[in-house]
């Protein structure tokens, strides 16, 4: 009876020791167990944090009736955002959670997506276990699985490319003066009459006043004489050539004192023999009554003679042609060519400091598209929008402006102004690339698809592709372009190569960011020469990039390095 008792008593202590020594064995040997993330390094993308997590569990080593709860922490800035569980069990557990086998044992997959916060930037992530068997729970050393967070993408910029309204200023206009001589039928000398009529006298006094004005440059002129359809070709060729002549012998007489008239290449010659043309364009701006069928009689038949021929045939038409038509056909025009000088730059940039109010719209948007101080432009499109209140592109450049001076508050009330004007493609761009500096990325998304047929808008889609994590789609957007953010994209994209070449060929080139960039490109492609110099020149340029390099796990594997500490310190 005592041996029973004794031997009852020793398999009671047995059976508690190995219950204790089950969890205490997993605790003292969890090294054993393997774990793997994928990505080694955790990487953001639009917003987000994917963790894949293996674990396995080698053989005879997780106590078949033991639960445990594996609980992945990341640990940031003296704060901790706790993921989803993983529960796993042992074989003679009863449960839903995994179950891993002693004999063999076993491995437990887990995946977990999360929002991003650029405070997480360096940060650990280690995994918690906690383990149960009976009423016995023990806690694991937390198992530091991955260091921090690639947050690249984070370093896009926020900016598309505004795109200013066109003026419709033309410096120096081309005009033109006309006056017409008309005789009489198979003539061709100048009656007193016609050269009294107020068309030759405005000519005239036009002329002469050209010749006084600095504003004004004479061209050329052009005579061209004419005679009317009707009568024989030999008759018309000849008349139509002696009205050339004598209107050639009278413009030269006239003005002979002015230099231009003095040379014979100053004048182009047109003679018609038989004005057709405009015998047709008189027809159907008349208001004879038979006009159509004139006119189909003169469209059915090529041969000037059987033209004529039928249309004499219509005897009371034809005498309305010869009292209505022809004689305004027998003539010769005088066409004086001219250009127009308008105001200098200068002049332009004068008259807006003393007396803007004069200008034309046109005049004040070629000044302000002229003008390379940004304030001065700022100043001219402020004053095109408030003289001339009812132009949306006083409001859209003026926005254009007070966006690249980084005022976007401002830039949204002007171009919001403008789209209430004219809602257009290039308002829509620069409405979307105002969202965009704002951070309201989804009303810049809509606004960039409404921008239809304006290739900067594409710059903006570009940089929404990249918070997207569409990378493809961002390299498409930027195309050639030759910018710091279509090289992220390429970076992003994992076209080291070509991200350099673009960044050194981009106006951007000698920026802190730009070589950056290239200092992440370098730890990328593991050419630690390539991390250093630039990462050199971007912290000479731009000291607070130190203690963000240092942070920056793109160089996790140089934090330890005594080079990389020297230029981050």
């Amino acid at each position: 009876m005592k041996k029973t008792l004794i031997f009852a008593f020793i398999a009671v202590i047995v059976t508690f020791l190995t219950g204790c020594n089950g969890l205490k064995k997993m605790v003292q040997n969890a090294d054993d167990i393997k774990y793997s993330v994928n990505p080694q390094v955790l990487e953001v993308h639009n917003g987000k944090v994917n963790v894949s997590i293996t674990g396995t569990f080698p053989e005879k080593y997780f106590n078949k009736k033991v639960t445990a709860t594996i609980t992945p922490t990341l640990v940031y800035e003296g704060k901790e955002k706790t993921l989803t569980p993983v529960y796993v069990q042992g074989e003679k557990i009863e449960g839903n959670a995994k179950v891993i086998q002693y004999k063999p044992g076993g491995a437990f997959s887990y995946n977990e997506t999360f929002d991003y916060t650029p405070e997480m930037r360096r940060s650990k992530l280690e995994l918690r276990i906690t383990a149960t068997k009976g009423k016995k729970t023990v806690d694991f050393e937390p198992e530091f699985v991955a260091d921090g967070i690639v947050a690249t993408p984070y370093l896009v910029k926020m900016i598309g490319k505004c795109v200013f309204a066109k003026d419709r200023f033309v410096k120096d206009i081309p005009d033109t003066r006309k006056a017409q001589i008309n005789y009489d039928k198979n003539k061709a000398d100048l009656k007193p009459t016609e050269l009294k009529r107020d068309d030759i006298n405005s000519l005239k006094d036009y002329i002469f006043n050209a010749v006084q004005n600095d504003r004004i440059e004479l061209k050329e002129v052009q005579l061209q004489s004419y005679a009317s359809p009707e009568g024989t070709l030999e008759i018309n060729t000849k008349v139509s050539n002696d009205r050339s002549k004598t209107v050639t012998k009278f413009v030269k007489e006239e003005f002979k004192k002015v230099d231009q008239f003095k040379n014979d290449d100053f004048f182009k010659y047109l003679v018609t023999e038989e004005d057709w043309d405009g015998f047709k364009k008189m027809v159907s701006e008349s208001n004879l009554a038979d006009k159509d069928l004139i006119l189909r009689v003169v469209n059915m038949h090529t041969d000037p003679v059987k033209r004529e021929e039928e249309i004499r045939n219509m005897k009371a038409t034809f005498e309305e042609l010869e009292k209505y038509i022809h004689p305004l056909l027998r003539r010769s025009e005088i066409i004086v060519n001219v250009m127009l000088i308008g105001k200098t730059d200068e002049e332009i940039d004068q008259v807006f400091a003393q007396n803007p109010e004069t200008l034309t719209v046109e005049e004040l948007l070629y000044l302000g598209q002229i003008s390379t101080d940004l304030d001065k432009k700022l100043a001219v499109y402020t004053k095109t929008t408030e003289l001339y209140p009812k132009d949306w592109r006083g409001f859209n450049n003026l926005s254009a402006v007070q966006y690249r001076k980084g005022d976007y508050q401002a830039a949204k009330t002007s171009i919001e102004k403008a789209k209430s004007l004219e809602a257009n493609a290039t308002v829509f761009n620069n409405l979307a690339n105002v969202n965009l500096a704002l951070g309201d990325v989804k009303e810049a998304e809509t606004n960039y698809k409404s921008a239809t047929g304006i290739p900067e808008a594409a710059l903006g889609q570009g940089v929404i592709a990249i918070k997207q994590g569409q990378y493809k789609n961002a390299v498409d957007f930027f195309g050639e372009s030759k910018t710091f953010n279509a090289a992220l994209a390429q970076l992003l994209n994992k076209d080291y190569d070509k991200a350099i070449r673009t960044i050194d060929a981009s106006d951007e080139k000698d920026d802190a960011m730009a070589y950056y960039l290239k200092a992440i490109i370098g730890a990328r492609k593991n050419d630690s020469d390539m991390v250093f110099n630039n990462l050199r020149t971007a912290c000479s340029k731009k000291p607070e990039l130190k203690e963000f390099a240092a942070n920056d796990v793109e160089f996790l594997k140089y934090f330890e390095n005594d080079t990389f500490k020297t230029i981050v310190k």
